[in-house]
């Protein structure tokens, strides 16, 4: 019983009952006072005339009659004095009509006895239906919220800052809509993106594709020589390379942004990662000529998926090597903090535009300054899903002809 009287309504409920039935027995209290007041002035009046009236014939009576009168009377007196009145046919058989001494006082009673009833009835009836238009009114803003909810409206908020079962619903209502107003919200998004998705996909299929179908078209409708057909061959490999690295950066991306992996994340060396993906790049790097130094300060461990991490910084390398002249460099520094674990990955290359800085990380965005022209503009988009699916930031700084600076910090909890 007692976790329900946690409930501010039963405790309310519980004390006006308490001082409705106070107010009742103060009531019945004063209605027996003016019932005992009327017994006794009826008492004083029938007996005192009975008395004055023997006093009066026989005035040596009054000593044996007023102890009888003033002090309880023996049951020998009480015996006969009944067997006298029966004689007269005054028992308590009679009417109250008979006497009228007693039939005043017991109307008097029974009219006030009825108007406490009344009284009583009114106010339990009036406070009954008080108490339940406050439960009644406040489930009726529960239904209409429930009805708004399921209308798509999800802006109402059922406040109940007290304590007790029917705050408890409330806060559950809330945190039901919100789930549910979240849930929408979630669809709608990946709705959206499995149609951006497509949309990047078809747009950035279209190029390639219709270059092939062109040189198709011509080796199959004209007479070409074995040079002139190798040519066209070598164009087609190298869309077909270009889409199939385009198609599996996409469904990268896309298992990235929907959740759809589970990143396997150990406490290992990040040292180790960096390094791999360093080695990974050694031959592109001596492609371009552009040296890569990882200057290590010390050992960091950190909690990531080693594979899919690796993958953010290749790419991120990748970008700094590819936009970095002959000659050039990119330098990683690693570093450790009480607040957080940094990655900087910093190029001499040709930097970006302050115009173009801010959409770097856009998917199939491509910088106006770039003068690599067959890049599809996946790769940054991709390192950021990665380092924030691993609760990171990324930040990038550059200036025109100085290079740029990557930033990845992942915060300590």
């Amino acid at each position: 019983m007692k976790r329900y009287f946690t409930n501010p309504e039963l405790k309310m409920s519980s004390v006006i009952l308490f001082l409705s039935m106070i107010l009742f027995f103060i009531a019945n209290v004063f209605v027996q006072r003016l019932y005992y007041n009327d017994l006794k002035n009826d008492y004083l009046r029938s007996v005192g005339a009975v008395a004055a009236r023997i006093v009066e014939h026989n005035p040596s009576l009054e000593k044996e009659i007023m102890p009888l009168v003033t002090k309880e009377i023996s049951q020998e007196d009480q015996s006969k004095g009944k067997a006298f009145l029966s004689q007269y046919s005054l028992t308590t058989n009679l009417d109250n009509g008979l006497f009228p001494y007693i039939n005043e006082t017991s109307k008097k009673s029974n009219y006030f006895t009825l108007l406490i009833f009344i009284v009583m009835t009114a106010l339990f009836l009036l406070l009954n239906y008080l108490q339940y238009a406050f439960f009644y009114k406040k489930i009726r803003r529960l239904t209409i919220g429930a009805k708004k909810v399921v209308d798509g409206d999800y802006d109402l908020t059922i406040n109940e800052n007290k304590e007790g079962d029917l705050s408890k619903l409330a806060v559950s209502f809330n945190s039901m809509r919100e789930i549910i107003k979240n849930n929408i919200g979630e669809l709608k998004k990946e709705k959206q993106f499995l149609v951006d998705l497509l949309s990047d996909i078809s747009h950035q299929l279209k190029t390639p594709l219709a270059s092939m179908v062109v040189y198709n078209d011509i080796m199959l409708s004209k007479e070409l020589s074995k040079e002139q057909s190798k040519t066209f061959l070598l164009s087609n490999q190298n869309q077909l390379d270009r889409m199939h690295h385009l198609i599996h950066s996409i469904l990268k991306l896309a298992k990235i942004d929907a959740k759809a992996i589970e990143l396997d994340r150990e406490k290992q060396s990040l040292n180790e990662t960096i390094q791999e993906a360093i080695d990974s790049l050694e031959s592109k790097a001596l492609e371009h000529r552009v040296k890569v130094n990882f200057i290590e300060k010390e050992e960091v461990n950190f909690e990531h998926d080693r594979l899919w991490l690796e993958e953010a910084l290749i790419n991120i390398i990748k970008n700094g090597i590819e936009h970095t002249l002959e000659d050039g460099e990119v330098t990683i520094n690693l570093y450790e903090n009480p607040v957080y674990r940094r990655i900087i990955i910093e190029d001499t290359g040709e930097g970006i535009s302050e115009d173009d800085l801010p959409n770097i990380f856009k998917r199939f965005y491509k910088a106006r300054t770039s003068k690599k022209s067959d890049s599809v503009g996946i790769g940054l988009a991709l390192a950021k899903s990665i380092v924030e699916a691993h609760d990171g930031i990324i930040e990038a700084e550059s200036k025109i002809g100085i290079g740029t600076r990557f930033t990845l910090t992942f915060l300590k909890f």
